[in-house]
């Protein structure tokens, strides 16, 4: 089977539009504040391209670059985050958006520049140390990426993201007893935070305990219904516990939720694996690997395969790997 806990490498703790607006200023600024982000993009256009007067041109861009990269416009979220850059060299604030940008984009080393950046013009910026780590983390730099995610909590203690995210990288380093402690703090700060139920059970499994695991599963699902992974780990779970049915039943409400998931379907090839089931478990491990399953030793050595490792169509998908 194959066992999931949240990487967040996703644009996370970037600086929300709110905490920079002054209630009333002006109409850029009070879209920002309603988080309306098409009024944002066309009231800030109008002050950029001076239709509209306003005092602070950097902060318009600013705005109408939050609400880019929101919409998914990064190429010009990037430009706006650049052109407040060279307005205000020092706004800490900009480096740490623009990075998040490169972070969507998948250009690491651009966005830890900027991480350090920010950190260097504001030492305190916990937004910039949580991302930081966030991309350290991601490429598996996670004794960096545990600092990282430390300093932050230290500048802000309230942050349950960043517990979980600490925890997701001590969990990464085989530190279960450390993740733990960090999942329970993530959800005393946050108590339907799904991400940390759903974590935290992935590391009970870990420890074999797998009752306490299921039952946090069952809140990660119980916060969010239609959160697919919670799914799949607690069909992991039943699975252990030879509740078949039950895990059957796991694994297809995975897959309802996220057809796209190629865990969910490896994992209903292990499912038809240890029921016995040969040329069901090969038709799951085929769709798997087109849906982009790739962790070839991971197969190889995965216990619940271990019924169809001998067959022909086994051997077939794992050719050549």
């Amino acid at each position: 089977m194959n066992l999931r806990f949240i990487a967040l490498i996703a644009v996370i703790g970037f600086l929300s539009m709110t905490s920079l607006v002054s209630a009333g200023v002006d109409r850029c600024a009070q879209s920002a504040e309603l988080g309306k982000t098409d009024d944002i993009i066309v009231e800030c256009t109008r002050q950029i391209k001076g239709e509209v007067k306003t005092e602070n041109i950097a902060r318009s861009y600013l705005f109408r670059g939050l609400a880019y990269q929101i919409t998914g416009r990064l190429d010009e979220a990037l430009s706006d985050f650049t052109e407040v850059i060279k307005l205000t060299p020092k706004d800490d604030r900009a480096y740490n958006d623009r990075g998040n940008t490169y972070l969507i984009k998948g250009r690491l080393d651009q966005a830890i520049a900027d991480f350090n950046e920010a950190i260097r013009l504001n030492p305190k910026n916990a937004h910039a140390y949580f991302n930081r780590g966030t991309v350290r983390q991601a490429l598996g730099r996670t004794d960096h990426a545990v600092a990282d995610f430390s300093r932050a909590i230290e500048l802000d203690p309230a942050n349950a993201r960043a517990y979980l995210s600490r925890g997701n990288s001590y969990l990464s380093n085989g530190r279960t007893e450390e993740a733990i402690a960090d999942y329970s703090k993530a959800i005393e700060l946050n108590p339907i935070y799904d991400e940390a139920y759903s974590n935290r059970g992935a590391a009970l499994m870990a420890k074999g305990q797998i009752d306490e695991a299921i039952a946090d599963f069952t809140r990660a699902i119980d916060a969010n219904p239609k959160y697919d992974e919670a799914y799949s780990n607690r069909g992991a779970a039943l699975m252990a516990k030879g509740q078949f049915d039950r895990a059957f039943a796991d694994y297809s409400k995975a897959i309802d939720l996220n057809p796209k998931d190629a865990s969910a379907y490896y994992n209903m090839a292990c499912f038809y694996s240890v029921k016995k089931n040969v040329q069901e478990s090969c038709t799951w491990l085929r769709k798997a690997v087109g849906k982009g399953y790739d962790k070839w030793e991971h197969m190889k050595k995965d216990p619940d395969l271990g019924n169809v490792r001998e067959a022909e169509c086994y051997k077939k998908i794992m050719e050549g790997k």
